[in-house]
């Protein structure tokens, strides 16, 4: 029988938003309340990060794109008339595409304590203590 994977197994933790185009610059999430907002996520779960950002108060228009996408100045244009919230992930992808303000929300990822039992589990090829 093959073993649960604990729900809720993995979390992330958020930290201030920096700036894209100056990273020195950063703001907490109540800065941006109430501002027209758009967050986008090319990643493996972007409802995850959207979750997030809502867990932080913030209101949004959400633009998942696939995990690994390319992205052109094109298909980031939608966030011109406000603010574009993006992971780190797709920061990197991202410098000199956007064209309006846009922060990058850094996060840590955290394990449940069963997730951690699980993967210790299955590499050492026997249940945890």
């Amino acid at each position: 029988m093959p073993a649960q994977v604990p729900q809720f197994a993995m979390s992330l933790q958020a930290e201030d938003f920096y700036r894209l185009d100056d990273t020195r610059q950063t703001c907490h999430a109540e800065q941006l309340v109430g501002k027209k907002l758009y967050a986008m996520a090319g990643i493996g779960d972007p409802k995850r990060f959207f979750r997030t950002l809502e867990t932080l108060g913030l209101s949004f228009e959400e633009h998942p794109f696939p995990d690994h996408h390319a992205y052109s100045a094109a298909e980031l244009s939608f966030a011109q008339d406000g603010i574009l919230l993006m992971t780190e992930k797709d920061a990197v992808k991202c410098g000199g595409l956007t064209l309006g303000e846009t922060w990058v929300l850094p996060v840590e990822a955290e394990l449940a304590p069963a997730l951690i039992d699980l993967i210790l589990e299955k590499l050492r090829g026997r249940q945890a203590a």
